[in-house]
C-alpha cells in the first residue's frame, strides 16, 4: 500500500510551483508528502557573480516563505508534510533525495536534470533506478485527471438526460403500461417489470453517484483502509 510521496521541482517562487498538484493527491489519498524544492542555478543574468547571488538569495527567500506557508496550512489540516530547499547542484540533489527515502513514488514537476548528468542520472528512468523508486512526471497525473474529469462530466450529463427522459416520458405512461402489460400476471409482464426496474435503478444510480464528486463531498481514499 502506498504511504509516502516525494515531490521534487525546480522553483523560484510560488507562481512557478506545481506543488499544489502533489498536495491534492496526498490529501485525497491520505498519503504523507515530502517536498524537495530545488532552486535552479541558471539565473536570468549570468554576467556578474553578485547579480547571480542576488537572484539566488531572492529565490531562496521566496521558496522558504512558500515552504513555511504550506507547512503551517497542512499542519492545521493534519496532513503529514516535510520539506527542504536546496540549490540545484547534482550532489545536493542526490543527497537530499536520499534523505527522503524510502518513498513509494517520486513525483517530478519542472526539473532540470542537467546537474545530475555528471552523476550518471540523465533521465527519470535513471533517477528511478538510482533510488529503486518509481518516478512519474506530475504532468502525467494532471493529464489523467483532466481526462477522467471530462469523462465524469460526460457520463453525468448523459445519465442526467436519461433520468429526465425516464421521469418526464416514461412515468406519465406508467398507468397505461400497468394495464397493458405490467399487471397482467403474465411471464412477459413480470420480465418487463424486472427489466424496467433494473434499467431505471442503473440509470438513476449512475447519475446520482457523480453528485458528491462535483460537490466535493466524496470521501478520500487511502488511509488505513
Amino acid at each position: 500500500m502506498m504511504k509516502e510521496i516525494l515531490y521534487i521541482e525546480n522553483v523560484v517562487d510560488e507562481k512557478s510551483s506545481q506543488v499544489s498538484e502533489a498536495i491534492s493527491l496526498a490529501t485525497t489519498k491520505g498519503l504523507g508528502l515530502s517536498v524537495l524544492f530545488v532552486v535552479p542555478l541558471h539565473p536570468d543574468v549570468t554576467d556578474w557573480v553578485d547579480v547571480q547571488e542576488k537572484q539566488l538569495d531572492e529565490a531562496e527567500a521566496n521558496v522558504e516563505s512558500l515552504g513555511k506557508k504550506l507547512e503551517s496550512e497542512l499542519k492545521e489540516k493534519g496532513q503529514p508534510f516535510k520539506w527542504k530547499m536546496i540549490r540545484g547542484t547534482g550532489d545536493a540533489m542526490l543527497e537530499s533525495i536520499g534523505e527522503f527515502m524510502p518513498a513509494d513514488v517520486m513525483l517530478v514537476g519542472k526539473l532540470d536534470l542537467e546537474p545530475l548528468g555528471e552523476k550518471g542520472v540523465h533521465n527519470l528512468e535513471d533517477l528511478s533506478s538510482r533510488f529503486h523508486c518509481p518516478v512519474l512526471p506530475v504532468e502525467r497525473l494532471l493529464a489523467g485527471s483532466e481526462v477522467k474529469q471530462k469523462n465524469n462530466i460526460v457520463r453525468f450529463l448523459s445519465f442526467g438526460v436519461l433520468s429526465a427522459a425516464s421521469y418526464f416520458l416514461f412515468f406519465p405512461q406508467l398507468d397505461r403500461l400497468n394495464h397493458a402489460l405490467f399487471m397482467k400476471g403474465t411471464i412477459l409482464g413480470g420480465l418487463a417489470v424486472m427489466a424496467v426496474v433494473g434499467i431505471h435503478a442503473y440509470v438513476y444510480g449512475s447519475f446520482t453517484e457523480y453528485i458528491p464528486k462535483f460537490l466535493g463531498l466524496e470521501k478520500p481514499g487511502g488511509g488505513g483502509h
